[in-house]
């Protein structure tokens, strides 16, 4: 989990967790990185007002919220 305080300086927190070994393998996994891996991306809630080249978490929350959403 990550913590950020933003600007009202109350610590903002979501859940930012790695991919696992399983998912780095998977052809949806590797699929979204292929696209995003030159990318760089800010996520405020967990790197403020910051950019960082793309990640596994990026991927991971990505098909989090792809999950999620099939299973609405």
């Amino acid at each position: 989990m990550s913590e950020v305080i933003g600007a009202s300086n109350e610590a903002k927190k979501i859940d930012w967790p790695d991919p696992t070994p399983e998912m780095l393998k998977t052809p949806e996994f590797k699929a979204v990185w292929n696209v995003i891996k030159s990318w760089d991306i800010s996520v405020p809630e967990v790197d403020g007002d910051f950019y960082c080249g793309a990640t596994g978490n990026h991927v991971r929350a990505i098909l989090d919220a792809l999950e999620n959403a099939n299973a609405s």
